[in-house]
């Protein structure tokens, strides 16, 4: 086989795959062309999730004819020159790769007027194919229209999401930018509805806006300077911790970017005050010398590497600490004094004794569980005496629980409702929000009575008494998070079970034995009794010969 050149054509439909993913991926580098031509209102719009129409607005300071036909040239550029360049780039593209790679798979049209010009220019790429420049009307600014995204890849075009998935996923984006830039005013419209219009202001109303009211009435600000680096933001208050991230952001020199190396040194700031498996909040703009990162690093620059790691996440945990300064205060715990009305029991027989289980379970570990005549409850742990296998098991009541929910909540078999009192208003994020709205049905056969109330919050009038009300919140988050992974209905439904079945009660409720009883009659009767729907054990065995084995002595 001979080696031979690439047309044009086919070289840019190779670096569209590296650099055009999805529609959000068009938005994202048709934004950042706005924002670096100095943009302060950008408009987006698409139609059908961005695989009909993808069409960006700005008022920034347009193009020449000449540069406006430089500009679907694939490596024409007016950010860098030479490789040095690369060292100090500020701007948000550089390559000159977009416009080019846009081009070679859709139909795209470009009209744009340079300041104190009378007039403007537009000009057509189909398929890669550029048409000749042509007068036309337009207020300083440039308009870029992408149509039929993918025609001509279908092999590409198969192996999309779906257009909610693509709506969504720009969704974000736009929060994304809105976020690094609330100096800018951002109008997004969708299939013809206005989905924001977010003006111009100071980050603290943005961050209202897209994370709500709740987020910002308990965060801390953040303004750190050291050297030439600057950062500044809000961090959540660990009371607002999450059990997913999906309230994090992090820009970097204006640019939203994964960073592992920020984002520890970010948990170290928080430290002790997040709870076990929760995930902190924040906003934060780093502004750091262009010398320090290297954003090229990946096709859509997503990731930095950092060339003063150990200086940066000192200077972060730095900043966070600096943010709860004065926020937090001393809380002196009061002076615990224990009495008891009658002596502890350390065991309690059960009226009538209790059937015999037997597990359908190979696993040969574990005995099988034969007549159980008494229980202990340590820590909210039963202990069951096992008198024909001369042992006893150790159940975990919580992870006990988790299975059992787990299987009721795949098999559709919700616990009663049971009408609250006082129904229970619960804030989230717009877009959480939004995507709980979307599946009212879906949470309400999960046994969530909930409606929505105002713009970012919803009331729940009932619930059912499989979940526990504290880790309502929680729970709601976890589905708002799966909701928006778009999976197939299976596979969501897998998942929702096992978000839903770690809302059962905590251990630190205590046990009473006729629950300990029926939570272990319960756990016998699922499918997989020995593990948690986490893959944890949820029964541990121990022979009278390993119990003897604990209190040996060493010889001396």
């Amino acid at each position: 086989m001979t080696i031979h050149l690439l047309s044009d054509q086919t070289i840019n439909k190779i670096a569209a795959g590296e650099v055009i993913e999805n529609p959000a991926s068009v938005v994202k580098e048709l934004v950042e062309n706005s924002l670096d031509a100095k943009g302060d209102l950008i408009t987006i719009e698409i139609e059908r999730g961005g695989f009909s129409l993808i069409r960006i607005s700005d008022n920034g300071t347009g193009m020449g004819q000449e540069d406006l036909l430089l500009s679907l040239e694939r490596h024409a550029t007016s950010k860098i020159r030479t490789a040095q360049d690369l060292i100090q780039i500020l701007t948000m593209g550089f390559r000159g790769e977009a416009l080019a790679s846009i081009g070679a798979i859709s139909k795209i049209k470009i009209l744009t007027t340079k300041e104190k010009m009378d007039h403007g220019y537009e000009v057509s790429c189909n398929g890669g194919k550029i048409s000749s420049p042509q007068p036309a009307a337009r207020s300083q600014g440039t308009t870029i229209e992408v149509r039929s995204l993918f025609y001509n890849v279908p092999a590409r075009l198969k192996f999309q999401k779906s257009v909610k998935a693509n709506q969504n996923a720009i969704t974000k984006l736009i929060r994304k930018f809105s976020l690094a830039y609330p100096q800018k005013t951002f109008r997004y419209f969708s299939d013809g509805k206005e989905m924001m219009n977010l003006v111009s202001g100071e980050l603290k109303e943005r961050c209202r806006e897209v994370l709500g009211e709740s987020f910002i009435n308990d965060a801390s600000r953040i303004d750190f300077s050291e050297k030439d680096a600057h950062i500044k933001g809000w961090i959540g208050s660990p009371v607002y911790a999450k059990t997913n991230r999906m309230g994090q952001y992090l820009f970097v020199n204006g640019r939203a970017v994964i960073s592992p190396q920020i984002s520890q040194a970010i948990y170290e700031g928080y430290g002790t005050r997040l709870g076990v498996n929760l995930h902190p909040t924040y906003v934060l703009q780093m502004t750091l010398p262009p010398e320090w990162i290297d954003v090229n690093v990946h096709p859509q620059k997503r990731e930095i590497r950092l060339r003063e790691e150990k200086g940066v996440q000192m200077m972060v945990r730095q900043a966070i600490l600096s943010g709860f300064k004065g926020r937090e205060k001393r809380i002196s715990s009061p002076k615990m004094e224990w009495s008891f009305d009658s002596p502890l029991k350390l065991q309690e027989t059960f009226d009538e004794p209790i059937q015999s289980f037997t597990f359908d379970s190979q696993e040969e570990d574990l005995p099988v569980i034969g007549l159980f005549d008494s229980y202990l409850i340590l820590h909210q742990t039963p202990l069951i005496n096992l008198p024909n296998e001369g042992g006893i098991f150790l159940i975990d009541l919580e992870a006990a629980t988790a299975r059992i929910l787990y299987e009721r909540f795949l098999k559709k078999e919700i616990a009663p409702f049971q009408t609250l009192l006082f129904p229970l208003t619960l804030e989230f994020t717009p877009h959480e929000k939004e995507q709980l709205s979307l599946y009212i049905e879906e949470i309400k056969a999960m046994g969530i009575d909930i409606r929505p109330f105002g713009e970012t919050t919803f009331i729940v009038d009932a619930l059912s008494s499989d979940i526990e009300e504290e880790k309502l919140q929680g729970l709601l988050e976890s589905l708002a998070q799966i909701f928006d992974q778009n999976l197939v209905q299976k596979e969501r439904e897998k998942k929702l079970a096992l978000s839903a079945s770690y809302s059962a009660r905590s251990q630190t409720k205590g046990w009473t034995l006729v629950e300990a009883k029926q939570t272990v009659k319960a756990l016998l009767k699922t499918s997989s009794p020995y593990d948690c729907p986490k893959g944890m054990k949820t029964i541990v065995a121990l022979s009278h010969d390993g119990i003897k084995k604990l209190f040996q002595k060493k010889n001396s």
